[in-house]
């Protein structure tokens, strides 16, 4: 914790008890009008200009939601950045509190508001986390096993130990899925969403889940935020001379949500005949590149999705009418 010249440390405890007397002792009765900025992995705090870092941003959210206290969590690459412009190459607990002490300056009151903690979209959280760290560690061995293969000298046993290590994780990857989608089944919040999104050809358990952690966790985001916190929001890139430099995607969102969104649109361009039907005008004469078209339709299942959600409707397919293509009624 930092006050502008005084580094302070409270024990990183559930509740928070040790840090709420500091805050009751430092600051009296104004305590309860503490603020709190932070990213998902180190915070900030300030009241009365001090500021508070370290991997304390759970605890954090659900401390400032008991005692209605209004936080802003900052995307870590705005701090980043922030960081980067005052010329920080160092990054340690004291820096960092330093510099979102800073950050918090250009904040405005509005930017600042009370978190809701659902234990249902926590949990969605905490499976898609789960899943998406086993998936990583089995494609890191499967990674490592392949190569072993061009190298002379390998112990057979240990390539034998790293195969039954990469098949333990994927049946871990199989159960995770089986429980994720029991839990979505047996909760009255969530059994309706999941079975119109399981609806949508070419959506799987995961990605279901994905976009049902994503909605649920900006219940009030519009088309556009929808697009931007997948990473697939157009940025435009010129400078000096280079005036020609184009749009691209931004890719700032979660990266988890891009990769179940192209598996969703690989399936879907084969199995749906409203993004089949969307894809190939896009590519036909070479008129976008396939992997631009690829983009437009990872857009069009995402928006599409977030459609149905908030419309708590199913899927309606096209069907075939005396070979003409009819959109459903």
């Amino acid at each position: 914790m930092f006050d502008e010249t005084k580094e302070y440390e409270v024990p990183n405890e559930k509740g928070l008890k040790t840090f709420k007397k500091f805050l009751k002792k430092d600051c009296g009765k104004e305590w309860i009008e503490t603020k709190l900025i932070y990213e998902p992995t180190g915070p900030l705090i300030f009241c009365n200009l001090y500021s508070f870092s370290a991997g304390y941003s759970n605890y954090l959210r659900e401390f400032a939601s008991e005692n209605q206290l209004r936080v802003y969590e900052v995307n870590p690459k705005k701090s980043a950045n922030f960081a980067k412009a005052f010329g920080n190459r160092s990054k340690t607990d004291a820096v960092d509190a330093k510099m979102l002490y800073n950050f918090h300056l250009l904040l405005k009151k509005e930017d600042l508001n009370i978190p809701e903690i659902d234990e249902t979209t926590e949990q969605l959280g905490s499976f898609i986390g789960s899943y998406e760290i086993l998936q990583k560690t089995r494609t890191i061995l499967s990674n490592h096993l392949h190569s072993m293969e061009y190298k002379s000298g390998i112990d057979t046993e240990l390539k034998e130990s790293i195969k039954k290590e990469i098949n333990h994780l994927k049946q871990i990857e199989e159960d995770l899925e089986r429980e994720m989608k029991t839990f979505a089944e047996n909760n009255p919040k969530t059994r309706e969403v999941l079975d119109n999104l399981l609806s949508i050809k070419g959506i799987g358990v995961i990605s279901a889940i994905a976009l049902l952690y994503l909605f649920k966790k900006y219940p009030d985001i519009n088309r556009n935020e929808t697009t931007a916190l997948a990473g697939l929001d157009p940025v435009r890139r010129q400078s000096g001379s280079s005036l020609n430099g184009g749009r691209k995607r931004s890719r700032a969102g979660d990266p988890m949500l891009r990769k179940v969104l192209y598996l969703s649109c690989m399936n879907s361009i084969q199995h749906s005949d409203r993004i089949r039907m969307f894809y190939e005008p896009l590519v036909a004469n070479n008129h976008k590149k396939p992997k631009v078209a690829l983009v437009a339709c990872m857009i069009k299942i995402l928006l599409g999705v977030h459609q149905i959600y908030v419309n708590k409707s199913k899927y309606k397919p096209l069907y075939i009418d005396n070979k003409n293509l009819c959109l459903p009624s």
